[in-house]
């Protein structure tokens, strides 16, 4: 019943479902993890991205996810962990320190945030590109 949309959202499940169609279909090749699943909002309704938190409050915050992660890609398994985003990417890299063999290939995509103005400039085809580059969903 939540009536929030959110453009970045918007712009990657939309991405999703253009390219592959079906859930099933993208879900069959690729798995979507929110680092951290909380929404942080400020007094007005906006996003507050937990990165500007006091770093008092940011480290044990950071912790408990970059342990999630390490725990969902070790279950997992997979063969890529594409941060999208900087910020996603970082923490992924975070995660993994230390695993070795088996951790995934890391890499990172474009976010689709609308304060990005190339995101804004067509996201869709620049992390199409992206993922070519990278050789993703190359065997399709």
């Amino acid at each position: 019943t939540c009536r929030r949309s959110e453009v970045s959202g918007r712009r990657l499940w939309g991405w999703a479902a253009n390219r592959f169609g079906t859930p099933q279909a993208f879900f069959a090749r690729a798995f979507v993890l929110n680092y951290c699943p909380l929404v942080f909002l400020e007094e007005s309704g906006r996003n507050f991205t937990p990165d500007k938190l006091p770093r008092a409050e940011l480290s044990p915050l950071q912790a408990a996810c970059d342990e999630h992660l390490r725990q969902a890609l070790a279950a997992l398994g997979p063969a890529w962990a594409i941060g999208v985003g900087g910020y996603a990417r970082q923490r992924i890299e975070a995660a993994l320190a230390g695993m070795g063999a088996g951790a995934p290939r890391v890499a990172q995509i474009l976010h689709p945030s609308p304060a990005s103005p190339v995101a804004n400039r067509g996201w869709e085809p620049a992390i199409e590109q992206q993922l070519a580059e990278l050789g993703v969903f190359s065997d399709r």
